[in-house]
């Protein structure tokens, strides 16, 4: 379908215990890396996500797919089985010697990569 058009948005679990861990790992790495400070602020999340996608299912129904890109995390009230939804994990389109990320940079620069990807799409962020 040439009009078609995705979403991708990209998400994390700032409480999830093996996050947190890996986080913590990398976090001095990470910083040496991006040069800039990384707080937590970066990777809080809100609650908002179950508004979103209400919101997709009813006010923008003519979104082809939503690709819901994590590092393998999801929210336990996602639907995986939906059919517009495609759940990406960083591995399926970022090299492996690149893992873990935690930083939207890199994801950003990859998201073309995305399997099934529209040529047209929203990145939310």
């Amino acid at each position: 379908m040439e009009d078609a058009i995705d979403f991708v948005v990209l998400w994390v679990d700032d409480s999830d215990e093996q996050w947190k861990k890996e986080f913590e790992e990398y976090k001095h790495e990470a910083t040496m890396r991006d040069n800039e400070s990384i707080g937590s602020v970066r990777y809080e999340e809100h609650g908002m996500l179950p508004y979103w996608f209400r919101g997709i299912e009813k006010f923008i129904p003519w979104v082809r797919k939503v690709h819901f890109v994590t590092n393998g995390q999801f929210p336990k009230w996602l639907n995986l089985d939906h059919p517009k939804l495609h759940f990406v994990k960083h591995a399926d389109f970022i090299e492996h010697k690149y893992l873990p990320l935690f930083n939207a940079n890199p994801i950003e620069n990859n998201i073309y990569k995305i399997e099934g990807l529209a040529e047209r799409f929203v990145y939310f962020n």
